[in-house]
């Protein structure tokens, strides 16, 4: 496994909306355990993890660091199966069966918002330093209601900002293209229940062509797009803003630096 070296370089506290240190350190390990953090959540995923036993994962705060930690064994497959991230809204999945404890899973005032009023900045920086296969994504749910659960999901828009092994047409099914939303360019994949019948809703993933761990993303033209292409309508809400890892195999630390709505 690689050595965490950049383990020890954290900065000292994370900075959301406010800027305010953690004020103390705390780990929890639990599946889909929540961890509050200043206007945001940090949350456990492990949405797919299946009957894999022989794994660790975690979410953290405190003075060395905010963030999670994981390790998952190779036997289990290459599929993509757990995403500790950080969350700010109301999430359509918290009530869902099998995430017990998260019912009503929500963080800060700032969403959901209505897609044409959706005017925030993201902005972000985050250091990871893992091996295995896994990427860095943003996760944006959009729903028909701004309380939301799974039956409400209009759409998902998943943005790649990092990808170490993954094969984005081994995730995604649908139509491909180049896309320039908020002056980047992206390879995109468009997927509809055509594609996946099992998922209701309409699927975006971004893959940024410039990997990156620190800057902004315009919301206005991420929901302008969506908008534009069919996916979702202006009425419609922007449930959740979330960052995190998405996970296949292997073993890892995301210290977060930065990761504000504004």
């Amino acid at each position: 496994m690689l050595k965490l070296l950049l383990s020890c370089m954290s900065l000292s506290f994370l900075v959301l909306q406010t800027g305010t240190p953690a004020r103390r350190s705390e780990v929890r390990s639990r599946d889909n355990a929540v961890l509050p953090v200043s206007g945001a959540l940090l949350y456990n995923n492990v949405y797919g993890k299946g009957t894999i036993t022989d794994y660790r994962q975690s979410v953290f705060s405190g003075p060395d660091g905010t963030g999670w930690a994981w390790t998952w064994p190779a036997n289990g497959g290459t599929d993509l199966k757990v995403y500790p991230e950080i969350l700010i809204g109301r999430s359509p999945w918290s009530d869902a069966p099998g995430l017990a404890g998260t019912a009503g899973l929500a963080a800060g005032s700032q969403l959901p918002e209505r897609l044409a009023a959706a005017r925030q900045t993201i902005r972000f920086d985050f250091n990871t330093a893992a091996d295995g296969l896994w990427l860095a994504s943003f996760d944006f749910w959009i729903t028909s209601s701004d309380h939301p659960t799974e039956k409400d999901i209009v759409s998902n828009l998943c943005l790649w900002t990092v990808n170490h092994g993954v094969t984005p047409s081994e995730v995604y099914k649908g139509r491909h293209m180049r896309l320039k939303i908020g002056g980047r360019m992206y390879d995109a994949i468009f997927e509809t229940p055509k594609e996946r019948p099992e998922k209701h809703w309409n699927t975006l993933c971004l893959i940024d062509l410039e990997p990156r761990t620190k800057g902004s993303l315009d919301l206005a033209a991420l929901m302008h797009a969506l908008v534009a292409h069919g996916l979702a309508k202006s009425t419609d809400f922007l449930a959740t803003a979330e960052l995190g890892t998405e996970v296949a195999t292997g073993e890892g630390r995301t210290t977060l630096r930065d990761f504000s709505l504004k």
